[in-house]
Order: C-alpha cells, then sequence, then structure tokens
C-alpha cells in the first residue's frame, strides 16, 4: 500500500505541474494575442499542396491539410519501407556469399551510404538523379507506367460513385505534349525522398539481416543436411525462423527512424506532415496546438508500428513480451 500511495502522489505531482505549464502558457498566449484553440482547424488554408492523395484545394481547411500531410507521411513511409526490405534483405545475403564480387560489392554499398548524410542523399536523389529526367513528350513509358520531370505516373483505379464497386480496366495515364493525363502520379519530390530513404535504411538493414543470419549456429545448417533437407529447404526452414527473432527488434528501429527521417522532406518541397504543419504554424501563429498536433500524430505512427510488429511476432508463434 505504501508503494502504491508513493506512486499515485507522483502521478498526482506530475499532473498537476503539467496542468500548471499549461495553464501559464495558455494565459501568456492569450495575453500575447496568440489563439489557443483548435478552432483554426476549420478555417480555410489558402495554400496549394504538389501531392495529395485525396482532393485538396487552396479552399480546404487546415484540417484537411493536416490530414493531406500524413497521409503523405504514411504513403512514403510504406513505399521507402517495402523497398529498403527488399533492398536490405538482399545485401545482407550478398553480404553472406561466397561468391566474393558480390559479398564485396555488397560491403562497398553499405560503407558508403551508412557514412553519408541522410540530407545529402536526399539531395543527390532530387537535384541528379530526378531533375535530368526528360519532358512528358519524351516520358519513359513500361507497362503502362510513366515516368518524366513532372513525376511517377501509375495505372488508377476508378471507384464508381465513391463508392466500392472498382471500374475496370485501369485508367494508363495519358501523354501529350505538355503534361501527362489520368493516372495517379508521385511528384518528382515523392520519388526523390523514397529512393533516398530506401537506399539509407537498406543499408542498415542489410547489417541487420547479416548479424542476424551470423547468430545462428552453424551447427542449425549441420542438422539440417543431416535430416536430408537441401540448402533452400535449410534457409527456409530452420536459419530464417531463428534468424528473424534476432532481426526483428533492431528492424522495427529501423522502420521507426526511417518514418522520423521522412520529415527531412521539407528541404526539398515534398509536403510530409512536417512541412504542412510548418506552413500552418506560420500562417495562424498557433505553435502550442500545432506542435502538439504533430508530436500526437507521429507518437501514433510509431505506435502502430509497434503494433503491427507485435501481430507479426503473435503470427510466428512467438509470444512472450518484447
Amino acid at each position: 500500500m505504501r508503494r502504491v500511495a508513493l506512486q499515485a502522489g507522483l502521478l498526482l505531482a506530475l499532473g498537476a505541474l503539467f496542468t500548471l505549464a499549461f495553464v501559464n502558457a495558455r494565459a501568456n498566449l492569450h495575453a500575447l494575442g496568440i489563439p489557443t484553440s483548435f478552432a483554426f482547424l476549420r478555417d480555410v488554408a489558402g495554400f496549394n499542396i504538389n501531392q495529395s492523395p485525396i482532393s485538396f484545394s487552396p479552399l480546404s481547411s487546415y484540417g484537411r491539410a493536416l490530414l493531406v500531410g500524413l497521409l503523405n507521411t504514411l504513403l512514403v513511409s510504406v513505399l521507402a519501407g517495402i523497398f529498403a526490405t527488399l533492398i536490405g534483405f538482399a545485401a545482407g545475403f550478398a553480404r553472406l556469399s561466397r561468391n566474393l564480387a558480390l559479398s564485396r560489392l555488397a560491403a562497398v554499398y553499405v560503407g558508403i551510404v551508412r557514412n553519408l548524410p541522410l540530407l545529402l542523399q536526399i539531395l543527390f536523389c532530387y537535384v541528379a538523379v530526378l531533375a535530368p529526367l526528360p519532358g512528358p513528350a519524351e516520358s519513359y513509358r513500361f507497362a503502362g507506367f510513366v515516368l518524366n520531370d513532372r513525376g511517377f505516373f501509375t495505372p488508377a483505379l476508378s471507384f464508381l460513385h465513391g463508392g466500392l464497386a472498382i471500374d475496370w480496366p485501369l485508367f494508363d495515364p495519358a501523354l501529350n505534349r505538355f503534361n501527362v493525363v489520368g493516372g495517379w502520379r508521385l511528384s518528382p519530390e515523392a520519388c526523390a525522398l523514397i529512393l533516398a530513404l530506401s537506399v539509407y535504411t537498406g543499408a542498415y538493414i542489410a547489417e541487420i539481416v547479416r548479424a542476424g543470419v551470423r547468430s545462428v549456429a552453424r551447427g542449425q545448417s549441420e542438422a539440417a543436411a543431416a535430416l536430408g533437407l537441401s540448402a533452400a529447404q535449410a534457409r527456409r526452414l530452420v536459419i530464417r525462423p531463428q534468424a528473424m527473432r534476432v532481426i526483428l527488434p533492431p528492424l522495427i528501429s529501423q522502420y521507426l527512424a526511417m518514418t522520423k527521417n521522412s520529415s527531412l522532406a521539407a528541404f526539398i518541397g515534398f509536403a510530409d506532415l512536417m512541412q504542412v504543419s510548418g506552413t500552418i504554424l506560420n500562417q495562424t501563429g498557433a505553435a502550442l496546438q500545432v506542435m502538439a498536433l504533430v508530436m500526437a500524430l507521429y507518437l501514433g505512427l510509431s505506435l502502430a508500428t509497434l503494433a503491427l510488429s507485435r501481430l507479426y511476432q503473435r503470427r510466428l508463434n512467438w509470444g512472450g513480451r518484447t
């Protein structure tokens, strides 16, 4: 009971401290004429966003602008996470290859990418890789996809009357002299950010994979061979399940770091959550509310990633607390 009373007293003291800080900050902001409510979220934004998964115009509200920024952050994080995982696992297994050239090449990739600042890599991808792309008239086309200096265009699904019925077939992007019509567009800024995050995070995942596979005792492979399993079966049924127990925790940390690293998108003008919130803050002056919303949203993204990782662990019947 004494321990419970001490913990309850500590919680009450912390709650009182935060309440006092909030009341004091609110009074000071009110004295300076700075808004302290969240009513500004219903006001007209008055600015455009270059990449929007949902409909948005300058007449939309600040709340919708924040939603667009959040969706853009989710879009970039999910796509970069998929590509980084593929790159990382491929490079990690390449480093373990008996082919000396392949192993050394993977080691060079990991060594160079991990020692270069991520911001420099983002700027390089944006300026040196995507900026020289041709205009719409000379676009690169392959299997219904279009790539040019306006972005990356993919076939898009059409939903009838906002319902769940899908209007087939896919609507391919159509080219004209000055633009691309139709399809779904991924802006050049988003492409540069996804490319840089994928390559950068993939280098760290490669080392995680290599360490995870190396953590499995060599006797496990020998035992699998003694049971008549092929090398591929041994990797799939014996090595991989044991290695994933070591790989998963640091892998989740890399996904969390990658989501937060996406905030560097502001340097190339991509409208992610951080860039949109900065614009809203400058226009409204509601610094306390905007920063609180941004912190809550990033915390929600991190907690959602952790929840998904726990579901994956349970699916593999690992159980236990992590």
